[in-house]
């Protein structure tokens, strides 16, 4: 039977809307699987980044039990690596990385005044040397200027008075409440000791580069003396303006043979003199009162990472140690 015109027309449309249903069809299953794939994802990536942060967490904890086990881990040759950030752990199928630094060996920023409000001029002195050392290893526009010690000293002050350093020739003022008021986003000067060197960035003068150039050789925590067998070569060599880098050398060397017993062990250090060592013994020690140590673990996970940062306290008398500080990154 012959079919008609209208009968091509009616067929063609009929094919045409399949066709049609067809293509949105097959465009709802794409986008749904599109959809489902990006769920999966990242349903994986989630349970990638936990696996990460467990591993990193563990690493804390590893830390711990390492610090309340061992009296003083800095003395000790079979955590060195620790020490160094050398250690790498596999925890299922995360990896975690370690690094342990005492804290105990760094400048205090919370004693640049006793507790009594007066400055304390062995510190304060340390402190510049320390900037005098690090601006030599700058280029001159990226030199730290002597003005950041007293807007910290004002910072961490309990007075409203704005520290002068007569004994510091240029930039010796700080700033308290009526600088940081007059900002474009006022903010109140601190005016107590800090509790994170975070807190110093809010201080007057101290740009992100100066921060991250002084960071590694301060801290918030302890007495005060610098643990000589935990310092930095830097901070040995500014414990002194007679403590040159050959010197400052000399001891990092020697107590990697063996750490110093006795800050009078020192003397024996070829090159140290009389006047030399009495020049800076009062400011260090071989033994804490309390020890602090900064923890820095980092979990990974194929390309998921976490990193934990925290600063642990070990209280002796009842062989814990506290975790003091935590942050994530």
């Amino acid at each position: 039977m012959r079919r008609t015109r209208r009968g091509y027309r009616q067929d063609g449309f009929i094919l045409i809307v399949v066709l049609g249903a067809v293509l949105m069809l097959s465009a709802l299953l794409f986008g749904f699987n599109q959809r489902s794939r990006s769920s999966l994802d990242k349903a994986d990536g989630f349970y990638r980044t936990e696996q990460a942060w467990d591993g990193a967490w563990a690493g804390v904890q590893i830390a711990v039990a390492t610090i309340r086990d061992v009296n003083d881990i800095c003395t000790d040759p079979q955590f060195a690596k620790l020490l160094r950030g050398e250690n790498t752990f596999s925890l299922e199928d995360a990896n975690c990385a370690i690094t342990i630094a005492e804290e105990n060996g760094l400048l205090n920023v919370n004693r640049l005044k006793s507790e009594d409000g007066e400055l304390d001029r062995r510190r304060i002195d340390q402190f510049l040397r320390l900037i005098d050392q690090l601006n030599r290893q700058q280029k001159d526009s990226q030199r730290i200027g002597y003005g950041i010690l007293p807007c910290v000293i004002d910072w961490i002050d309990g007075d409203d008075d704005v520290t002068c350093l007569p004994f510091v020739k240029q930039e010796n003022t700080g700033a308290e409440d009526g600088y940081y008021g007059m900002r474009p986003q006022p903010y109140s000067c601190r005016n107590r000791p800090v509790d994170s060197l975070d807190e110093l960035r809010w201080v007057k003068g101290m740009t992100s580069q100066s921060f991250c150039l002084l960071r590694p050789f301060l801290t918030c925590v302890g007495d005060g003396k610098i643990n000589i067998n935990a310092a930095p070569k830097l901070v040995i060599q500014s414990l002194s303006e007679q403590i040159d880098a050959a010197l400052a050398e000399m001891i990092v060397n020697q107590r990697k043979l063996r750490p110093f017993r006795t800050t009078m062990e020192l003397r024996n250090i070829p090159g140290m003199t009389d006047k030399i060592h009495r020049s800076f013994r009062d400011s260090i020690t071989i033994s804490p009162a309390e020890r602090f140590y900064r923890i820095t673990s980092q979990g990974r996970v194929q390309d998921h990472k976490c990193t934990i940062e925290a600063l642990l306290r070990r209280n002796t008398q009842a062989g814990t140690v506290d975790i003091v500080q935590y942050r994530e990154q």
